[in-house]
């Protein structure tokens, strides 16, 4: 997580910058996940490219760590 990053958008308060591989920042998002997170705002420089590129390379990776986490807890249970 790097929040000058988000000081330099104007996004002061409750924003941070997630900076990283598409692994390294579904592995922040799953730990949000694992904090209680029920909802998160993405939004990057590039509206449209950043949709695309966690449409593609982020979210899957989120929903099949969630998908592996809840399947185990069901097996623990």
């Amino acid at each position: 997580m790097w929040t000058p990053i988000a000081a330099v958008t104007g996004a002061y308060g409750n924003s941070t910058a997630l900076v990283g591989t598409p692994e390294q920042v579904a592995e922040s998002l799953v730990d949000y996940y694992d904090a209680g997170v029920t909802t998160l705002l993405i939004r990057g420089f590039d509206p449209l490219e950043d949709a695309i590129a966690y449409g593609r390379d982020v979210i899957p990776l989120v929903r099949a760590e969630v998908q592996r986490r809840e399947r185990q807890a069901t097996v623990v249970a």
